[in-house]
């Protein structure tokens, strides 16, 4: 698991002087302020991990880019860390790796494996101290709605990557809502939640709505044996599959538990609501995603491609 308490502390990596700071009742990171919408309290560490867990029951395993571990020097890169949890599961799965994390946030654990090391840094930006062509797998998860230029970071992981055998994967989740029976009223307030995070994050010039032209975009960089899994996420559990309920189990906990982080700042600072507005509407979306008679579901898509010679 993640950590057990025997790792030793990792010293503190350019955390600065820039102070978190509160934003109608949540706490948001202070380093580069404002280029983040989310908040990096402890309610959304717990909405991270969980969704660990989500895309752990989801898919089976915690990466499916095929990298292979057999020689000296091995190195995987995990983008928008959070809490670290994926990069922690990581370097406890291959002890002999060197495993970094990036995020703009501090929020990682002290007691973490010998073989890992966070740094805070906006990955859109240099990525200072890191070698091209000398990582074997670069690792980025739900980061829609944290970058500004798909294109612009896909080169820069390609150069980073090394030649041959380096391996991408990208997973993100396409929150536009899913309906094939007609069972989700088309005025519901879940179509209203997603219609408007996807105006705002777009105005912001960070689109949370997925980009369908993921695959073109990779390709364009440079890479080679572009794959792409996509993974049916019901909103809750009112699918027959055992499987699919515990999918739909986890994924309602985790929209559950992030909503309001998720609505909060693209709404307020984009569009102008204020918090009632925001909280009613986090409300009626709840109870939309709880109600077993909505058929509704996401997609998860699952991005992994290879860097040439």
């Amino acid at each position: 698991m993640a950590t057990n308490g025997t790792y030793p502390h990792q010293p503190p990596a350019m955390a600065g002087n820039f102070p978190d700071y509160e934003e109608n009742g949540r706490l948001y990171h202070g380093y580069r302020k404002g280029i983040y919408m989310f908040p990096c309290d402890e309610e959304e560490k717990d909405r991270m991990d969980i969704f660990h867990q989500f895309f752990q029951v989801a898919r089976g395993v915690l990466f499916s880019a095929p990298y292979i571990p057999n020689y000296d020097g091995h190195r995987i890169l995990d983008l928008g860390t959070g809490t670290g949890i994926w990069a922690i599961d990581m370097a406890d799965k291959f002890p002999s790796a060197e495993v970094m994390g990036f995020d703009i946030s501090l929020m990682q654990p002290q007691t973490i494996p010998p073989n890992l090391v966070f740094r805070r840094r906006d990955f859109e930006s240099t990525w200072v101290g890191l070698a091209m062509d000398s990582y074997d797998l670069i690792h980025l998860r739900m980061l829609a709605g944290s970058i500004s230029s798909p294109p612009e970071l896909y080169a820069n992981v390609f150069r980073h990557l090394k030649p041959t055998y380096g391996h991408v994967e990208h997973v993100e989740i396409d929150f536009y809502p899913k309906c094939h029976d007609g069972s989700l009223p088309n005025d519901a307030a879940l179509y209203e939640w997603a219609d408007n995070l996807m105006n705002a994050t777009e105005q912001a010039y960070k689109p949370i709505a997925y980009n369908p032209q993921t695959g073109q975009m990779l390709h364009s960089a440079g890479f080679v044996d572009i794959k792409e899994q996509i993974i049916k996420i019901p909103v809750n559990p009112w699918e027959s599959d055992p499987h699919k309920k515990d999918i739909g189990r986890w994924f309602n906990l985790g929209l559950c538990q992030g909503l309001e982080a998720l609505t909060l700042g693209p709404m307020t600072r984009i569009l102008n609501w204020d918090r009632n507005r925001v909280d009613k509407l986090v409300a009626d979306v709840k109870r939309e995603i709880c109600t077993k008679r909505h058929h509704v579901f996401c997609e998860m898509h699952v991005w992994t491609a290879r860097r040439p010679a």
